[in-house]
């Protein structure tokens, strides 16, 4: 079997959700949208709050804390990652995403989770 890595892939929502994108043409002002791409389930019980297609709401700052869920990348979109802020400050990788390299710098915290329910 084929181990296929987790990825975030910027998305432009539709609906009330595209209310909260960014009005400027700056992608490091505002609000973006990423979604979730996985083909397996999480490893760690922690991970289970995150699933294949939740839409991640993303303000574009660097203000981050203990605990909060952050988006992290090398300079380019292929790159962008997830992690968890740690007590110590260090970015705790998260969701099958690999541990950000010292090069990494944060592009934004996330703010919400968007998931469509199945149908009843």
């Amino acid at each position: 079997m084929v181990l296929i890595p987790p990825r975030l892939e910027a998305v432009q929502p539709s609906g009330k959700a595209a209310q909260f994108v960014a009005a400027s043409l700056d992608p490091g002002a505002g609000t973006f949208f990423l979604a979730l791409r996985r083909s397996e389930a999480p490893a760690a019980a922690e991970d289970e709050e995150l699933c294949d297609g939740d839409l991640l709401a993303v303000a574009a700052e660097t203000d981050a804390e203990p605990g909060d869920l952050v988006v992290w990348w090398a300079g380019t979109v292929q790159s962008q990652a997830l992690a968890r802020v740690g007590p110590d400050l260090v970015l705790e990788p998260l969701a099958g995403f690999p541990p950000p390299p010292p090069a990494a710098t944060l592009r934004g915290v996330v703010v919400g989770r968007l998931r469509r329910l199945a149908p009843e």
